[in-house]
């Protein structure tokens, strides 16, 4: 199955591979992706000296752009929800998902409960770490 790597499930891949590897397993990823706002957050986050390491690695996923379908999807939940400050990002995360018929893998299913008809597979690893 094929999924979309919510920010912090991409860190945890990165750091903790074989943890995430298990997740994967279990919930039976075959297939990842990232969409263009997970790619530019952890770029721009990324230290000045680090930031060309950070590339090479996110070019290792395909890249789902936010298109006119995530766009109207987004608009359509924007006029119907309000997001907090803090998930504005994770709105338009959502929104791509929701376009694309892709379910997001995340730890944080309570920052995307203003998204009707996102399928989140959710999974917990921090109290592992």
């Amino acid at each position: 199955m094929k999924v979309i790597l919510d920010s912090t499930a991409i860190f945890h891949l990165y750091y903790h591979y074989n943890k995430m590897n298990n997740v994967f397993k279990e919930n039976g990823v075959t297939e990842m992706a990232i969409t263009r706002i997970n790619y530019l957050e952890i770029l721009s986050g990324a230290a000045g000296n680090a930031k060309l390491e950070v590339k090479k690695y996110l070019q290792q996923y395909p890249v789902i752009e936010l298109n006119t379908a995530a766009a109207s999807v987004a608009n359509n939940l924007a006029i119907k929800y309000q997001v907090g400050s803090k998930q504005k990002l994770d709105f338009l995360i959502a929104s791509i998902a929701i376009a694309n018929k892709v379910p997001l893998l995340t730890e944080n299913s309570k920052d995307f409960t203003a998204c009707k008809g996102l399928k989140l597979l959710p999974y917990k690893i921090s109290s592992w770490l």
